[in-house]
């Protein structure tokens, strides 16, 4: 079965506000067996929102609508959605309650605009906001089901939880949809296609793969439907070992599980520690390592070394040797990496220098060149790296680099 979710309000399409909520559906619509097919956008305008809601109908089973509850004049889904099905508003005794006890919980004056939010289509099953005013709403109309919900987060999310999700099971007979994730580094989508292209070929109607490239990385994923859940695990399971078995040196995670994470944990098995010197990233290492739970039980602290002066005096980089081979060498990130170990004491350092752009570059060292090095326990390890244009792609692709080159060092 599938589903569309239409997403209203015009700070969306002027990028005001990020579209999380429809991401977010679109997971645990997939993880209940329901498959988004399209995902609209439309402003704040009532005939908009009847024509989205048209199209919608006609092409999916379930169509779920986030956006334009709230009490001000430009919040207008609820009446367009009440115009559509050509029923009038009415207030809901439980839905009223509902946001009498908001206000008062909160000691505040209830307005009569807020006492609107209480008004519902004639017809529609109302599903209680208990984590707002808003009330969401369940219509049916031939054969498809129409549910509308606000636009926050937090609102929306306890609604799918507590009354969609489980009255969509109820309503339907779903299918079981399973996802597995391989993440695989230095090597190509369109290669890893060509390694594997008769397996691909091979591939039965109801199990996809797709590739998800990322600066660095590439997620490979593959998606089966079925009725039979524990079948398909282990049909995936066994295309992925063909998989892995043409790539297997390219292959870092068998789920979804970022390097960082990776690290952390085999840093906490083996009571590791470590630190950082940057300069090209700027302390954006540190905070990808960080980002952990727990980190705080390997990671001790970073240098953020982006001037010279910081490299030659925190750090102890020589000064003949930064006039003599550059920022950007190997020799200073050598020194780099030994000054952050000496500093905080760790058995792992990383340091990291290079050219973001878009000046700075030279025949000899162009915009995207990166050197990386590695303090451990037995010895430095330094690597260059061409990393291409964009000052983003460029320092992204040096942190995954630095975490990729670390867990190799750590793992030999």
């Amino acid at each position: 079965m599938n589903a569309i979710v239409i997403s209203i309000g015009d700070e969306l399409l002027i990028g005001q506000t990020l579209n999380t909520n429809a991401g977010w559906m679109g997971s645990e619509l997939n993880k209940n067996g329901v498959e988004l097919t399209e995902v609209l956008t439309v402003c704040d305008d009532g005939k908009a929102i009847q024509d989205a809601l048209s199209y919608a109908g006609n092409k999916a089973r379930l169509v779920l609508v986030t956006g334009g509850l709230g009490p001000t004049k430009d919040d207008i889904t609820k009446k367009a959605f009440a115009d559509y099905f050509n029923a009038p508003l009415l207030e809901n005794k439980e839905a009223l309650d509902n946001v009498e006890r908001f206000f008062k919980r909160y000691n505040l004056d209830m307005l009569p605009v807020n006492k609107l939010q209480a008004l519902v289509p004639k017809g529609c099953e109302m599903l209680l906001n208990k984590a707002g005013t808003a009330p969401g709403m369940w219509m049916e109309h031939e054969e498809v089901v129409f549910v509308s919900m606000p636009g926050v987060p937090s609102e929306m999310k306890y609604l799918m939880d507590n009354e969609v999700l489980p009255r969509i099971k109820k309503r339907f007979k779903l299918p079981v949809i399973v996802h597995q994730t391989m993440m695989t580094q230095g090597i190509g989508e369109s290669y890893i296609a060509e390694e594997i292209k008769d397996i691909e070929e091979g591939l039965p109607k109801h199990i996809k793969l797709a590739y998800l490239p990322s600066p660095g990385i590439v997620k490979m994923r593959l998606s089966g439907r079925g009725d039979d859940e524990s079948k398909l695990l282990k049909e995936i399971d066994g295309i992925f070992s063909k998989i892995e078995s043409r790539i297997s040196k390219h292959v870092f995670s068998k789920n979804e599980a970022q390097l960082q994470e990776i690290i952390g944990g085999v840093f906490r098995a083996e009571k590791l520690t470590i630190s950082t010197a940057e300069s090209l990233t700027s302390g954006a290492l540190a905070s990808r390592i960080t980002s952990v739970p727990g980190a705080s039980e390997y990671f001790i602290g970073s240098v953020i070394a982006y001037a010279n002066d910081v490299k030659i005096h925190q750090l102890g980089v020589s000064e003949n040797v930064l006039k003599s081979a550059g920022a950007v060498s190997g020799e200073v990130v050598k020194q780099m990496a030994i000054g952050a170990q000496n500093i905080f004491g760790t058995d792992y350092a990383i340091s990291t220098s290079g050219i973001a752009g878009p000046g700075g570059g030279t025949d000899e060292k162009p915009v995207g060149t990166v050197w990386i090095a590695i303090a451990g326990p037995k010895g430095v390890v330094t690597e260059q790296f061409q990393m291409g244009k964009g000052r983003d792609r460029v320092v992204e692709k040096t942190i995954f680099s630095a975490l990729n080159l670390l867990i190799q060092l750590v793992n030999q």
